[in-house]
This record gives structure tokens, C-alpha cells and sequence, in this order.
């Protein structure tokens, strides 16, 4: 069968490493390298680095829907196309290239968190569950019906940086999966029920500061949704404060959400909106690096 894999960040990576093993795409195509970082340093995607480490065909592109391109694809006579965190639309014209359908990896229970950022808003909205969803692609942004689901506990420590691995792997064993039900001839689709959508829309900068007037829980859920970007903060007098990780404490009587609390050695809370407070646990200052609390407080004063 000829496989065409399209990825462009870690989690695809990991997604195509783990299909590797049963099936050798005939070709990989990832998001053209760009700028990355303070130097502007050009940086092939991790799909890239991946595919041309393994000795895979890759190519590199700035619009997959670029008529070249797709004449160039068409020459794998193409079975099945598979998407994984691509990050471009695909058009119709492309969605009708291979034998069989394009499948795409979806980082949730669809049709629960459809969108951009499905790992964030189940770690933040408090979800104990979550899984990969292998769905037909559609013009509509993840409405295809769905081939298989496999669900995945949220730990109660997970970050969006830890839940994503988590998800890769699965990602990567339920893709596999995928191809065998395809080569059986017989692949069994379910719909999707539309009244049960929701989305998860992009995360922003703008989605960091804290507001203490929140519960407890809730902030916290904030703060691990955030990690590894753009990291949840606050502000310590005037300075803007990175919060890694925190755990919850009983709160300080009498104190208003927002009031600080320390004892400028071993530990530095914020009451919050309940009657809970928060701990800040690891931390870094603008143009700093990350603190466990008590060496953050050993040289701030």
C-alpha cells in the first residue's frame, strides 16, 4: 500500500516513528523549514529532521494545495494519505488524491474538542479523560466520520507537554491500527453527532495571565495547560512572574484573591478566589531561568 504521511511538529514525529515500524510511508510531507528563536535560526520541522535521519522521501511546503505539488504527489499513486498536526488545510482536490480516503490523528474524543488545541482545553476545563480520534478528513475542520477511538487517562500531574507524549504513542498505535482495518478492505466508519461538538479554539499570549479571583483548581488546571507555552503568570510587584508548577494549600484568613503570602524562604502562595491558596513550586523571572521556589526566593528580595 502506498502511504503518504503528512506531519510537521514533535507530535507528528513521534506519530510517524511509531507507524514505521508496520508501514514505510512512500513519501513524508511537512511544512516548509522557517525562522525560529531570537537568532532566526531556519529550522526543519521535526518531521523533517525525522524523515531525512530514516532516509524517507520528504518534501517541504509552503501550500500543500500548490497545483505543483500536487502533480508532484500524484506520481506515488497514492492508497491512503495520512495527517498527523500538519498545520495547512487540505482542499478537496487533495482529499480526493489517494485510492481509499485521508485519515487524519486527532488529539481528542471527537467529536469533543475539535479545533486547534484539544490537550490544552481538556488539561484546563479539569477532563480526567482524553484519547485519539482516527477520522476521515472533511472539508469541515474535523467533522469526518470516525474509524476508531482510544481513550487516555489525564494524570492528575500532566502538563500539556507530558499529556501530548502520552498521546503520541497512542497516537502512533492507533494509526497502525488504522492502516490494518484499511487493508482488510472492509474499514467501518461511524458518523459524528454534531449537537455533541465542541471546539478548542488556538491558545494565545493572552491566555496566560492569571486571575486570582478563580478557584483554586481552576488556576491550577490553567497553569498546567500552559506548559510548555506560553506558560501561565502573574505579576510579583511590577515583575512578570512564569509559573511552572504549583500545588494547592488552605487558604489565609481574612486575605482578599491575589494576596501574596511568603516567607521569603520556603515558600512564596497566592490566596485564591475559594478558600484555597496556591504554592508556586518552579518559576522563572523575564530574561531568567527556571527556579525551584526556594532558590527563586534565596536571591530575590
Amino acid at each position: 500500500m502506498n502511504i503518504l504521511f503528512m506531519g510537521s511538529p514533535a507530535i507528528a514525529q513521534t506519530i510517524l516513528a511509531n507507524l514505521c515500524a508496520q508501514y514505510i510511508p512512500v513519501a513524508v510531507v511537512t511544512q516548509r523549514a522557517k525562522p525560529f528563536g531570537r537568532g532566526r535560526h531556519i529550522q526543519p520541522t521535526p518531521v523533517e529532521q525525522y524523515a531525512k535521519t530514516n532516509s524517507l522521501d520528504v518534501l517541504a511546503v509552503d501550500n500543500v494545495n500548490d497545483p505543483k505539488v500536487i502533480k508532484q504527489l500524484k506520481q506515488y499513486n497514492l492508497d491512503l494519505i495520512l495527517v498527523a498536526a500538519f498545520g495547512q488545510i487540505l482542499k478537496q482536490e487533495l482529499l480526493q488524491l489517494p485510492r481509499h480516503f485521508c485519515l487524519n490523528v486527532h488529539a481528542s474524543l471527537l467529536p469533543q474538542y475539535r479545533g486547534a488545541a484539544p490537550i490544552q482545553w481538556a488539561i484546563w476545563n479539569g477532563d480526567k479523560v482524553t484519547g485519539i480520534t482516527i477520522q476521515k478528513m472533511t472539508r469541515k475542520l474535523d467533522a469526518g466520520d470516525i474509524l476508531l477511538k482510544k481513550e487516555l487517562a489525564i494524570r492528575p500531574d500532566d502538563t500539556s507537554e507530558t499529556l501530548t507524549e502520552h498521546l503520541a504513542c497512542l497516537g502512533g498505535k492507533c494509526l497502525i491500527e488504522a492502516v490494518k482495518l484499511v487493508e482488510t478492505g472492509h474499514p467501518s466508519f461511524t458518523s459524528q453527532k454534531e449537537e455533541l461538538a465542541t471546539y478548542a479554539r488556538k491558545i494565545e499570549r493572552s491566555d496566560a495571565p492569571i486571575d486570582w479571583n478563580n478557584p483554586a483548581d481552576r488556576i491550577l488546571n490553567q497553569i498546567r495547560a500552559l506548559v510548555p507555552w506560553p506558560v501561565a503568570e502573574t505579576n510579583l510587584k511590577k515583575d512578570p512572574l512564569k509559573i511552572f508548577r504549583a500545588e494547592k494549600r488552605a487558604g489565609f484568613a481574612n486575605s482578599p484573591p491575589g494576596t501574596l503570602h511568603t516567607d521569603s524562604r520556603s515558600f512564596l502562595a497566592f490566596q485564591c478566589g475559594d478558600e484555597m491558596a496556591l504554592c508556586l513550586l518552579e518559576v522563572q523571572q523575564a530574561n531568567r531561568k527556571k527556579l525551584p521556589i526556594t532558590e527563586f526566593l534565596r536571591g530575590y528580595r
